[in-house]
């Protein structure tokens, strides 16, 4: 008598659920658009010390979305921003790293970060992914 072998079931990855531009607005987290995110390169802001933190721009292939995600700090507040549309705020608190709702990756967006000192700095416009 052959036995067959044992097989581990296959496991189901979910869907994300939404794509592009209908994330506008949405959480990377609870949609699953953070599952497969990368840092874009060249997105990272450093206004320069400790008491202003680092922010740089997240992306999703499976979804086709950005989002802006900061170190955690306490009195800073991160943004992803949409030229010429809406924008999506974060405050930094410990502990932890913050990340704003997301904008879909066709859109041209930037990242920017406002620091305890009242000053925003931002990234560069782009449009797409990594």
């Amino acid at each position: 008598m052959l036995v067959p072998p044992v097989v581990a079931p296959a496991v189901a990855t979910a869907a994300p659920a939404c794509h592009g531009n209908a994330c506008d607005g949405r959480s990377p987290k609870a949609t699953g658009c953070g599952a497969d995110a990368r840092t874009i390169p060249g997105t990272v802001i450093d206004p320069g010390s400790n008491r202003h933190p680092q922010a740089w721009l997240r992306y999703s292939k499976q979804c086709d979305a950005v989002w802006a995600q900061g170190e955690e700090s306490d009195g800073s507040t991160i943004r992803v921003q949409i030229d010429g549309g809406a924008s999506y705020d974060a405050p930094t608190v410990a502990p932890g790293p913050a990340f704003t709702a997301m904008v879909g990756a066709d859109h041209r967006h930037r990242v920017g970060i406002l620091d305890v000192d009242g000053q925003w700095s931002y990234g560069k416009w782009r449009k797409g992914g990594v």
